[in-house]
């Protein structure tokens, strides 16, 4: 048996610490490498993993760009997307969990799917309700107009009954003459000896007209234009035309008026009989309720 020297003892001893040092540097070799790929697979699944929420993210802006009008109801829904997006966004910097980041970004993916999923119901609702309220505003506009043409067929039936309601004086007289001492009127038209102007003429029949006491106005006018008046300052000989218009009259008469045809006689005596008439043409209008019923003129010899 061959006996170990001293310098045998020391070279084994070495190659012991060798092989022991190597196995150290393989094992940290092998534990840094690992670290490396884990830290590299720990890098891409964070890529990855932000890569999904800015898509997330991205989908949830575009709909609430297309939708600006909707998205104010949907405000509740608003808040709890960027609150859960900010809590991704912290785990994912801080290198947390991969599989809880996982959890955090399906359920945002089900809040902003069910998101979009109510901003379609809205779209739809409002697309419903503006196609009723089209609806709805082209039957009123079909009723208005209805009503219009009803309002307008309305004014024409009244306007017709009301022309037809409206009386006629009929075989209108006017005569001129002068009054004797005793009362006689002796025809004349010389304007120094007239002093009197009789006018004659019939209502017409009317059943549609209105009954009782009647109102009849007679303007005459002289052939200056004036109308011949017992006070034409205080008001007293006015009556209102239909348009509104306040005009002078000459001779008031009231009649009882039965629909039936009725002779009416009005006459005017002239106020200062020595005063001369005007000589020329002279113009006679009726009215009953503001309308013109009828008119005649006669002349005024020098």
């Amino acid at each position: 048996m061959a006996w170990e020297t001293s310098s045998d003892k020391t070279v084994k001893r070495l190659k012991n610490i060798i092989f022991l040092l190597i196995i150290i540097i393989l094992v940290l070799g092998g534990g840094m490498g690992y670290a490396l790929y884990q830290k590299q697979q720990s890098f891409k699944q964070g890529v990855q993993l932000k890569g999904e929420l800015d898509q997330l993210m991205d989908d949830y802006t575009s709909v609430k760009v297309e939708n600006q009008d909707l998205s104010a109801q949907l405000m509740d829904k608003d808040s709890v997307i960027m609150a859960n997006a900010k809590e991704i966004q912290k785990l994912i910097a801080s290198q947390a969990d991969y599989n809880k980041i996982k959890r955090k970004l399906e359920l945002l993916r089900n809040i902003t799917q069910d998101y979009v999923h109510r901003i379609d119901s809205l779209v739809v609702e409002n697309q419903t309700l503006t196609a009723e309220n089209v609806q709805i505003k082209e039957e009123i506009a079909v009723e208005r107009q209805k009503n219009t043409t009803l309002t307008q067929e309305k004014q024409v039936l009244t306007q017709k009954v009301e022309e037809a309601a409206t009386l006629k004086a009929y075989d209108l007289q006017i005569g001129t003459a002068r009054l004797r001492a005793d009362g006689r009127e002796v025809p004349t038209d010389k304007a120094l000896r007239l002093s009197r102007i009789s006018i004659s003429f019939t209502l017409g029949e009317n059943s549609l007209a209105e009954k009782g006491k009647r109102d009849i106005y007679a303007r005459i006018s002289r052939p200056d234009g004036i109308v011949i008046t017992k006070d034409a300052t205080s008001g007293a000989y006015q009556f209102t035309a239909e348009d509104g218009t306040p005009m002078l009259y000459s001779i008031k008469e009231t009649v009882d008026y039965q629909g039936e045809a009725l002779p009416v006689h009005i006459f005017w005596d002239k106020i200062d009989k020595k005063q001369p008439a005007m000589d020329g043409k002279y113009d006679v209008m009726l009215y009953i309720d503001g309308k013109e019923i009828g008119r005649g003129s006669f002349i005024v010899r020098p």
